[in-house]
């Protein structure tokens, strides 16, 4: 933050100062304020949290948002409303890394239920907007607005150099922008908690269960000895001396490069030829195309 100039008393917050960036002055007005308007290109789950313990003393917040499409159209509007949504989703997954259990989510949630945070897209236009509107509970403070380039993302809150001014006697220009804006924005505050809600939903027991079982089975790879005992058509068929000659071609074969099968007439070189034709097609065909859709 720059210092306070006298007469003209401009403040700039940049992020700059370790000890004093955009979530510090968010932090001081969460105390006094009855409510926040915001303004944002982007919004992540990581500034809400970084204002858990004092966002909850507000009766308001209102959260404007773009969605990054310039078409204006209903396919265009969908679209950025995926947007949102993927960008929220991968927010969250980012917040896990240092918060497993996602401390102060579910209270955004109930907030959002009940109407405290509502959330909008600006789907007119591109909106690019950033600005901060906060109202006083005191009379004698008044509202304020911080304007600039901050987003209200972790990064744009603390980590990014940003220009931020803050405006005292055009607030209630910039709050009749707002509403505008606000009034033409389509309501999204149901698809919001949908994401957050993914993320927070308690689950069984048993479903924590299959899902493991899912994750296990789905990443492993159906031995040969597996494919023989539980899916081949021909292996039950076979006597164990033509399962003993199935298993010594296919040893020699991985030794040299091939082999013959010169069992007498009747011992059931068919069978056996059957069998190895069946491992190549049903078992060998398959591992291959799994070995290569991993190196994909």
């Amino acid at each position: 933050m720059t210092e306070q100039k006298s007469g003209n008393e401009l403040l700039i917050v940049d992020n700059s100062d370790n000890d004093w960036k955009v979530l510090n002055y968010l932090l001081e007005w969460c105390a006094i304020s009855s409510r926040f308007d915001i303004a944002t290109g982007y919004f992540e789950i990581g500034s809400l949290l970084a204002l858990d313990g004092q966002w909850q003393s507000l009766d308001e917040i209102r959260i404007l948002m773009g969605d990054e499409v310039t078409k204006r159209t209903h396919k265009a509007l969908v679209e950025g409303l995926a947007r949102v949504k993927h960008l929220l989703d991968s927010s969250i997954e980012q917040e896990k890394l240092k918060n497993d259990f996602l401390t102060g989510v579910p209270g955004i949630v109930e907030a959002i239920k009940n109407g405290k945070i509502k959330c909008r897209v600006y789907a007119k236009k591109k909106f690019h907007a950033k600005a901060y509107i906060t109202h006083s509970k005191l009379t004698v403070v008044g509202s304020s607005a911080l304007v600039g380039s901050s987003n209200f993302t972790a990064q744009g809150l603390t980590a990014n150099v940003e220009l931020n001014v803050q405006l005292r006697r055009e607030v209630e220009l910039l709050q009749a922008w707002f509403d505008l804006h606000w009034e033409d924005a389509v309501d999204i505050s149901d698809e919001v908690l949908q994401v957050i809600e993914h993320h927070t939903r308690q689950y069984l027991p048993f479903e924590v269960y299959a899902k493991a079982l899912d994750a296990y089975f789905s990443n492993h790879q159906v031995s040969a000895g597996e494919w023989e005992q539980g899916q081949s058509a021909m292996y039950g068929k076979l006597d164990q001396y033509q399962r003993d000659g199935y298993g010594s071609l296919l040893k020699i074969s991985d030794k040299h490069g091939g082999a013959f099968l010169c069992d007498g007439v009747g011992l059931g070189k068919t069978f056996v030829g059957l069998m190895l034709i069946e491992r190549l097609i049903e078992h060998d065909r398959n591992e291959l195309r799994t070995q290569m859709g991993a190196l994909d």
